[in-house]
């Protein structure tokens, strides 16, 4: 039984991810069903909350919240998030948010567990190649969350650098931030675009064909800005890179 349990997992895909890109959802399954996990996915929580706590909707995410730690706080099991910001945001604001609906205990054991997908492939699976092929010139953003909320790592450069074909093409200098937060966009929508647009530019003075990260709210950001701005560069979740045949 020890042995069986060891190669599941629990998946949770951010409600962004969800609403917006179901396919990726897919492609997120298959990688993970391809390193010989069997994954588990219950569809009762729909977000982890991290929106509303940033508005200061304190009630609305602590039951988002608790209604994670309900479902899936039990089992024990590694829970694999496809979301820098939203496996970061559990990582690090549950054990507070979360302080007098459980145990320190129980809570510890529930945020040891949450890995952002390529970390949990590259660091914990110990793969740092799964064969895939994507023969394009791809730019990899690093996210603010990736860079500061998250345990900083380099799990998604290695399994890009590790895909068959595929030119990998970074920015050492490139740490703005891509104005992917929903108030400041929503309040500053001028400079939100303008922090956009410097990022879009300088990915696409690299000469990418794609522009991929692990956190779903970066892209559809950059994405809204190139459609809007006619700019040659596809947007892409790294799951769906890691898929490819």
């Amino acid at each position: 039984m020890e042995e069986q349990s060891s190669n599941i997992v629990n998946v949770f895909i951010p409600c962004q991810m969800d609403m917006f890109q179901p396919n990726t959802a897919y492609s997120v399954m298959t990688v993970l069903e391809r390193l010989g996990l069997r994954c588990q996915y219950f569809d009762t929580p729909t977000c982890c909350g991290r929106r509303f706590h940033w508005e200061g909707e304190m009630d609305c995410a602590k039951a988002l919240g608790i209604e994670m730690l309900d479902t899936f706080g039990q089992n024990r099991l590694p829970f694999i998030v496809p979301d820098s910001a939203c496996a970061g945001y559990m990582k690090r604001y549950y054990r507070q948010l979360l302080e007098n609906s459980f145990s320190p205990p129980e809570l510890r054991s529930f945020t040891q567990q949450v890995y952002e997908m390529c970390d949990y492939i590259v660091n914990v699976k110990h793969i740092e190649s799964l064969g895939n092929t994507f023969s394009h010139r791809v730019f990899y953003f690093q996210s603010c969350s990736a860079r500061n909320l998250y345990p900083q790592n380099d799990a998604a450069e290695i399994l890009l650098r590790n895909t068959i074909g595929l030119d990998l093409l970074l920015d050492p200098d490139l740490h703005g931030c891509c104005g992917a937060n929903g108030r400041f966009a929503l309040a500053n929508p001028v400079v939100a675009e303008t922090m956009t647009g410097e990022i879009v530019q300088r990915i696409y003075n690299k000469g990418a064909e794609y522009v991929t990260s692990t956190d779903i709210h970066c892209l559809q950001m950059i994405d809204a800005y190139k459609e809007a701005h006619q700019i040659g560069i596809e947007v892409i979740h790294i799951a769906d890179i890691l898929k490819g045949t």
